[in-house]
């Protein structure tokens, strides 16, 4: 995942980048009047690896619209983070995107975390959308997600 293509979607949805201690979190979005403010708490975040996922998902946020108040209800949350999680994963690490790597030879999700340069709990979250989820296989003429 390239850093300058995730500064490119923040410009494009109009989401700023502010570094800010949060304490509790890596990254946390808050929308004002259809303008994003992204805070990132880089002692919260160990390598540029999480930086770019935590800045994917913060991104889906903003180009979903799911924000929510500190005081929502817990089941609004998890859909708002869902949301947001899938928006990433359909953005940044694309179905076929992830086909080539395996094709490729890549089959762990460590290797898959090396090879796009991202944490590897955010590769399983995207092998778990795809496989799990969406009932895609990387096996040669399976299914893809233009097909559904």
């Amino acid at each position: 995942m390239d850093l300058s293509v995730l500064y490119r979607d923040a410009q494009s949805l109009n989401a700023r980048i502010y570094p800010y201690e949060i304490g509790f979190a890596g990254a946390a979005t808050i929308e004002v009047a259809g303008c994003y403010g992204i805070f990132v708490d880089f002692d919260c975040l160990g390598s540029l690896q999480e930086f770019k996922a935590a800045l994917a998902h913060e991104l889906g946020h903003c180009a979903t619209g799911c924000t929510h108040r500190v005081s929502s209800p817990y089941d609004l949350v998890s859909r708002h983070e869902y949301k947001a999680d899938r928006w990433a994963i359909q953005r940044y690490l694309p179905f076929e995107t992830l086909r080539d790597a395996v094709s490729a030879g890549y089959t762990e999700p460590w290797q898959l975390a090396e090879y796009f340069q991202l944490p590897e709990a955010a590769v399983r979250r995207a092998l778990t959308y795809y496989l799990r989820v969406k009932g895609l296989r990387f096996a040669p003429g399976a299914q893809t997600e233009e097909d559904q």
